[in-house]
């Protein structure tokens, strides 16, 4: 075995025990045989890799052999380690994702050209779950002495917080955006679905549920039913608590407020958020916000928060609502007002000018 020369002997750190245990690794059990015959360009591409602080690996040709640097350990979440998944091929570690990328290396190897790739999206999957994973990377061939491509190197980012945060701000701005248009309760709820429903891929569907508490009580669809059924789904190194039901659990939302998250009979997820705004002669309006999770992110903090985000700009929307239709209101009372006073001062007038008449006869 032939170390690179800036390679230091002395194992210092896990990193550099890392990089051991890759040149150490029996790649004589592999179809690329002992790394001593490598071809020069691809032991100087695979030092690149291993030295590089930003993530990167070598998939060698022709079974895609993966070799991972420590920086890529984060993008493995549950799914593996980059020392578990050293010498595998790519078609084992992640064949969910084998069929896109082998296009896009065989592309890179038979053009001999790089390409680069802004927030591509990935069908990743991690616990038992498919999930979107996006990436801004490029893919370089790495050519070897006879001039062909003996291997890809990647480099890049995972830019998937990005991508969401981006997206889900892009919705609340359109919410600010369309305040001016509201002109009723009616109308502003018209809005609020509109902009949930219009290519978000975070709200595949939502729908808003008002409850009258001058009504009875009672009167809410399963009142006295009861939800105790919760099922724990771990993603990566987090549980999340969700609610089984058949029914949406408006009651219990009343009951306790806040939010609640409910999986369903599909085991589709959703989440029930309640906001409430005050009425004419202390009575309130309770309103609830039933949003679809996208199945492909997982339900964690920021998702949540960017959900009670949308209830706070909904709650905005009812209040400026519930405002235009009090000033109608008002407007409407002056101007009936107003119709009274004219007709009292004509009808007065009248008897007025009947009196003058019988005077002066």
């Amino acid at each position: 075995m032939s170390l690179p020369l800036d390679y230091s002997g002395n194992i210092e750190n896990e990193e550099q025990a890392y990089i051991k245990m890759v040149y150490d690794y029996d790649w004589s059990s592999t179809v690329l045989g002992p790394i001593d015959s490598w071809d020069p360009a691809l032991k100087n591409a695979l030092n690149l890799c291993l030295h590089s602080a930003f993530p990167a690996y070598l998939c060698i040709y022709p079974d895609w052999i993966s070799i991972y640097n420590r920086a890529w350990n984060p993008m493995f979440k549950s799914k593996s380690s980059c020392q578990q998944a050293l010498g595998k091929p790519l078609k084992e570690t992640w064949p969910e994702v084998y069929d896109v990328l082998n296009s896009q290396f065989e592309s890179v190897r038979i053009s001999g050209k790089g390409t680069f790739f802004d927030d591509f999206c990935y069908a990743g999957e991690h616990d038992g779950y498919a999930e979107d994973v996006f990436f801004k990377h490029g893919f370089s061939p790495v050519i070897q002495s006879d001039g062909s491509v003996c291997a890809i190197f990647f480099l890049g980012q995972e830019t998937t917080q990005n991508v969401l945060s981006a997206r889900r701000l892009k919705i609340l701005n359109e919410f600010s955006r369309r305040i001016s248009e509201v002109t009723s309760l009616e109308n502003a709820c018209q809005i609020i679905t509109k902009v949930l429903s219009d290519n978000n891929a975070d709200i595949p569907y939502a729908l808003i549920y008002f409850v009258d508490h001058k009504s009875n009580s009672g009167s809410v669809k399963d009142a006295n039913k009861i939800y105790d059924t919760y099922v724990e789904l771990k993603r990566y190194h987090a549980t999340y608590s969700f609610l089984k039901c058949d029914s949406w659990p408006i009651s219990l939302l009343l009951k306790e407020g806040g939010h609640i998250k409910v999986l369903l009979k599909d085991d589709s997820q959703a989440v029930l958020l309640l906001t409430k705004i005050s009425l004419r002669e202390g009575q309130e309006l309770s309103a609830i916000l039933i949003c679809g999770i996208n199945p492909r992110c997982t339900l964690d903090e920021k998702y949540m928060e960017f959900l009670k985000l949308t209830l706070s700009h909904m709650n905005t929307f009812l209040l400026h609502a519930k405002t235009i239709e009090e000033e109608k209101m008002r407007s409407k009372v002056l101007a009936d007002l107003n119709r009274q006073k004219v007709s009292f001062f004509q009808g007065l007038s009248h008897e007025l000018k009947s009196m003058d008449l019988l005077s002066i006869k």
